[in-house]
């Protein structure tokens, strides 16, 4: 039977977490250059035994094997881990492009008395923004707004990691545009997953876009 080996063992602490945008991917670099390491290893041990192979050795070449074997089963739990991480990220980016682009069913202000249904699917997505502009928007009401939005019908963010800002982008400001900065932690195991999109609504058509962040 295959040896089970604790994921937690090697996948990122949280420690790595902190110092590193992209914890899972340096681990599997770190991983692929450990099992070169083993594999020269090995490589010179063979070169050797042809000299002669002693009990010690044998024993050299058995750890190595060994140490081998585990390296190449955490890759592959490794890699599989980034390919679950991408899909993660790609559903909830998918799921907020949904729900920015969606126009709530009942104007603002109508359900201050239903707190409930204000924030059921009856009332899924956000206020019609189309046709107003940039200079009639207060940034902060706005940046509240959306993430209450987020909040009432993203619960895979953890709430209290959410962030939501304006983006001083004059250029956009110019085309009667707003730029918005969504950063949260996903919930998942054994840790959270970071979540840093930006979005981009057009006032003209009310149409919203959600990209990746890229600094």
């Amino acid at each position: 039977m295959a040896k089970a080996l604790p994921t937690g063992r090697f996948l990122p602490s949280l420690l790595d977490r902190l110092t590193d945008d992209d914890p899972i991917n340096t681990s599997v670099r770190n991983q692929k250059e450990k099992i070169s390491g083993i594999e020269r290893s090995l490589a010179q041990l063979l070169r050797g035994k042809a000299e002669g192979e002693t009990e010690e050795v044998k024993k050299r070449h058995s750890e190595l094997q060994q140490q081998l074997d585990e390296l190449r089963a955490q890759l592959k739990i490794l890699t599989a881990s980034v390919s679950s991480v991408q899909e993660i990220r790609a559903c909830v980016k998918r799921d907020l492009d949904w729900l920015l682009n969606a126009s709530q069913y009942s104007p603002q202000g109508d359900l201050d008395g239903f707190p409930d249904v204000a924030s059921s699917v009856l009332n899924f997505g956000i206020p019609d923004l189309t046709g107003k502009t940039v200079t009639g928007f207060d940034p902060a009401y706005i940046e509240r707004l959306l993430k209450q939005v987020i909040i009432n019908y993203e619960p895979r963010i953890i709430k209290r990691t959410l962030s939501v800002h304006v983006i001083a982008d004059k250029t956009m400001f110019d085309h009667n545009a707003l730029a918005f900065d969504i950063e949260g932690e996903l919930w998942a195991e054994p840790q959270p997953l970071h979540l840093h999109l930006r979005t981009e609504f057009e006032l003209e058509d009310g149409s919203v876009s959600v990209f990746d962040y890229r600094p």
